[in-house]
């Protein structure tokens, strides 16, 4: 499967997440660090978050949607989010962190 995406008569062609080739990586992240997908491809994040921390993915580091997890005190959730090729993410509350590139 392909995800093409063009104006103008300019068109762009993306393999899906799960595409060949990706496997899931465990990868060095820094909380409330911006971090850009340019793997030419969607991706696959699966961040384990303390209590009532956020993963932040946009465009820009400007525009961006907040994905919340609330929970109980020292709880710990998995929380996981597609990443469109190009598009920005961060999080400021991860324990762990892996990502299906």
């Amino acid at each position: 499967m392909s995800i093409v995406f063009g104006s103008g008569g300019a068109t762009q062609q993306y393999g899906g997440v799960g595409s060949s080739g990706q496997t899931w990586q465990t990868v060095s992240r820094n909380n409330n660090t911006w971090y850009q997908n340019t793997t030419g491809r969607p991706i696959q994040i699966a961040i384990g978050l303390l209590t009532s921390r956020h993963i932040h993915i946009g465009p820009s580091t400007s525009n961006y949607v907040e994905v919340i997890h609330t929970g109980s005190d020292h709880s710990e959730a998995m929380n996981g989010a597609i990443i469109p090729q190009g598009h920005y993410y961060r999080t400021d509350g991860k324990r762990t962190w892996t990502e299906f590139r």
